[in-house]
């Protein structure tokens, strides 16, 4: 479990040491919605939105996927002050 005030910083240099493939999963304390971030490429994400609204994003460059956390974070975590931070390997 993690605060939310690390809710960008440590996900992008957790993806950062990534390998391609491989996937971290950002969730509420409940657990009931979820952000799903896949790595494509070296510098490609593919965001998956599963909650209040169910969105994917394709090809998201690394400096253009904390504007999209800031995004998402609004609609999915709005009042939470912790969050879950799962990594899944190959």
């Amino acid at each position: 479990m993690h605060y939310i005030s690390t809710f960008f910083s440590r996900p992008i240099s957790e993806l950062k040491a990534m390998a391609v493939g491989e996937t971290l999963t950002l969730l509420t304390y409940k657990k009931d919605r979820k952000i799903v971030i896949t790595k494509q490429a070296e510098d490609s994400f593919h965001v998956r939105q599963d909650g209040f609204e169910k969105k994917e994003f394709s090809h998201v460059e690394t400096v253009h996927l904390k504007q999209l956390l800031k995004q998402l974070k609004s609609v999915e975590f709005p009042k939470n002050r912790t969050y879950f931070m799962v990594k899944h390997s190959l």
